[in-house]
């Protein structure tokens, strides 16, 4: 019998202790695992209980000295300390099952315990210590009680390890209860079994342990490598999909990892389309080139895009909110399906992310969207940048192809004074090949051969206004000189200036003669003048119709009005007659003073030219008389204007220098026509015609015989005529 119960305790004591370490080495390693540290404090605190109450007391042996209270004390307050110990450890392990009020009840009851054996082993009093000790079969029973429940119910659940701990707590249990029945004389010794029951419970308890950690351990191993693998896989798309930045390239790999990482037999990727709010697939594995359009907020995806939540669904047909007749049109069967918004940092949802069926049969759970969550939101990060770069590249592309078709040179200069960029036509102007740009040292010929234009860049990104240089001088890179308006200006950044932009206009020759032509032809005209390489421009006989216009009494009128009058009321007149020139196809000449002349028929005939002239004249004094009504409307004076036009031979063409051209007609229809402009005075009215402008003209006026004169500086003598009335077509012309 000895031998017997010197084994057991033997058994139960080394058990104690290398449990006490494991768990105590487990706590060391892992400090995060404090349930560890609390069997391991309940292991050591039981350890004077089982050398105590053994066949021989062995903590007597090993301390002779001991008296009896202190060794009470360690009876009993470890006893009770171990058991609270035990009760945090059980709930901790399964923390699901955990019923908040029953466990600090139950652990109320070992703290008050304790606290009284506490206070009657302070005062000395053994025998009131042992009194407040009878007590602990109460807190025994509550504590297993709480423990064996909360065991049943992580049982039923399948917790790991807790029908194998249920058994051991069952076992410790019941041996307890004998113990402490026996031990407080509630049935006698010799009506229980001889066989020592606490420490068979205490084993099995201990090696029901020893099965939950390995259970706990095998399956958290068993996790960590498919967390190692799920994350290495998730690594590897992750990588792909970051160093992609074209579009479609990273769209496809988008979906194509999902698969992967899910491992689900095919993905779809829906992007939201604003404009239609619709949801639409740009990449869906097993669709070919098909692609799937449905509104942002029907199906399960919709639905999905909507709330910004993910969406599990273990049987899609059973959902009122699937959309069947997508299978149905694609012959797929979906049996469970996993979505995923895409929502980029700032909160924007850029479509949704969908996969479709396990390969394995089972469903997609939390883990999958965790796994999905994690690698979704690296993928819109991804998706934004490469939308963004696209968006950046178009633009980029959009500016150099603005640059290429600008007429105009630009030339980009850095803060340093680098030039970092210049168009196609810059190359044009400076006469040098693109591939040649890199290579030639700009800073060097600027400085070399354009000082001017040198000194103007440093004054402007000194002060960081900008400077137009007109019709300046400026050297090509073979050593060409060319006339050429340079502007200056900064080119700013986000917040400061980041370089300079020199935009050169060529005016030389051509351009020179193009940019005077516009100042007094229309777009048509000059297009057609154009057209025939410009030798209209230097020199041509033809047959054209003069018109002179001058405002009655100016002079007079000027001399009250200040400066700045003066020229608003000139301006706001030969603006409306300009558009009456330019209406009917003439060229307007030049300004004179008060008085505007306009040609029609040079350089190009029209076959109507003198019946232009006609039309213009009545327009401009329809014109008048809506100036008029503004003038009186003002308290101002209304103004008359006296017209004459002359038809005859002329030269035109362009005079000047080669930095300073007009366009103008010569000949004798020219003096006639001023002429005339000055008769309306003496005859009072408003327009008068020569005798040849007057038969050109006579289909469509009706004109009146005023005199026949002969004018300074002609010797024949000429007939001159005024416009009575008009016909239908002019007069609506007119209007």
């Amino acid at each position: 019998w000895l031998a017997i119960r010197w084994s057991q305790e033997l058994l139960f004591h080394v058990s104690l202790v290398l449990m006490g370490l494991f768990s105590l080495v487990a706590y060391v390693f892992r400090r995060a695992d404090w349930p560890s540290l609390f069997f391991a404090i309940c292991c050591f605190g039981l350890l004077p209980f089982s050398a105590i109450i053994g066949v021989d007391n062995l903590l007597l042996m090993a301390f002779p000295s001991l008296g009896l209270l202190p060794m009470m004390a360690i009876l009993y307050q470890g006893t009770v300390g171990a058991l609270g110990c035990f009760l945090i450890y059980t709930n901790a392990l399964f923390p699901a099952e955990a019923m908040r009020w029953p466990f600090r009840i139950a652990l109320a009851s070992v703290i008050l315990l304790f606290v009284a054996q506490a206070v009657a082993f302070a005062t000395g009093d053994t025998w009131l210590a042992s009194k407040v000790n009878a007590n602990l079969i109460y807190v025994v029973i509550i504590e297993f009680t709480y423990i064996n429940v909360l065991m049943v119910r992580a049982t039923w659940r399948r917790r790991p390890g807790a029908a194998i701990f249920l058994i051991g707590m069952a076992t410790l249990f019941a041996s307890l209860i004998i113990l402490s029945v026996v031990g407080f004389g509630i049935i006698p010794s010799d009506q229980v079994p001889g066989l020592d029951l606490v420490s068979y419970g205490m084993l099995v308890l201990l090696f029901s342990h020893m099965v939950v950690l390995a259970e706990r351990w095998s399956l958290t191993t068993l996790s960590a490598e498919g967390l190692s693998r799920d994350l290495r896989q998730m690594i590897e798309v992750n990588a792909s999909i970051t160093s992609e930045i074209e579009l479609d390239a990273l769209l496809k790999q988008l979906v194509e990892g999902t698969s992967r990482i899910l491992r689900a037999e095919r993905s779809s990727l829906f992007l939201y389309d604003e404009r239609k709010h619709q949801l639409w697939t740009l990449i869906a594995e097993g669709m070919d080139e098909k692609s799937i359009r449905i509104p942002a907020d029907k199906g399960i995806v919709g639905r999905c895009f909507a709330r910004g939540e993910v969406m599990i669904v273990d049987d899609p047909y059973g959902d009122p909110d699937f959309l069947r007749e997508q299978d149905i049109a694609s012959g797929f069967r979906t049996r469970n399906m996993i979505a995923l918004p895409l929502i980029t940092r700032d909160g924007r949802r850029l479509g949704v992310l969908q996969a479709l069926n396990r390969i394995d049969g089972s469903s997609f759970d939390r883990s999958d969207a965790d796994s999905m969550r994690a690698f979704s939101s690296q993928a819109a990060v991804a998706l934004d940048n490469a939308r963004l770069f696209s968006e950046v590249t178009a633009s980029r592309n959009y500016s150099a192809s603005v640059l290429r078709s600008m007429s105009n040179g630009v030339v980009t200069i850095d803060k340093g004074g680098k030039v970092t960029g210049l168009n196609d036509a810059a190359c044009v102007i400076l006469r040098i090949a693109p591939e040649d740009v890199d290579a030639h040292d700009w800073q060097s010929w600027i400085a070399l051969h354009n000082p001017l234009v040198l000194d103007e860049i440093r004054n402007v990104s000194g002060s960081g206004s900008s400077k137009t240089l007109l019709d300046v001088d400026v050297q090509t890179v073979p050593g060409n000189i060319i006339s050429a308006n340079v502007s200056i200006v900064p080119l700013m950044g986000e917040k400061e200036e980041e370089g300079l932009l020199l935009i050169v206009e060529d005016i030389s020759s051509g351009k020179r003669l193009e940019g005077a032509m516009r100042r007094f032809m229309t777009q048509e005209v000059m297009d057609q003048v154009l057209s025939q390489q410009g030798d209209l421009m230097f020199g041509t006989a033809c047959s054209a119709s003069v018109l002179f216009a001058d405002i009655r009494n100016f002079t007079t009128m000027a001399e009250t009005l200040s400066p700045r009058e003066t020229v608003d009321m000139l301006n706001e007149i030969f603006t409306d007659l300009f558009d009456a020139v330019a209406e009917y196809g003439g060229v307007l000449d030049k300004y004179i003073g008060d008085a505007v002349m306009a040609v029609f028929g040079a350089p190009l005939t029209r076959g109507d030219d003198a019946q232009n002239a006609v039309r213009t004249a009545l327009r401009m004094q329809a014109m008048m008389e809506t100036i008029n009504v503004r003038r009186v409307a003002r308290g101002e004076l209304p103004l008359r204007l006296g017209i004459g036009i002359a038809s005859g031979d002329v030269v035109a063409g362009t005079i000047g220098s080669p930095k300073r051209m007009d366009y103008t007609v010569i000949g004798d229809s020219v003096n006639l026509a001023a002429r005339l402009q000055d008769l309306t005075k003496s005859y009072e009215c408003d327009i008068i015609l020569c005798e040849r402008t007057a038969g050109l003209a006579a289909s469509i006026a009706s004109l009146a015989e005023i005199d026949r004169i002969q004018v300074k500086g002609r010797s024949a003598h000429e007939c001159i005529f005024s416009v009575t009335t008009m016909d239908d077509e002019s007069r609506a012309l007119v209007a």
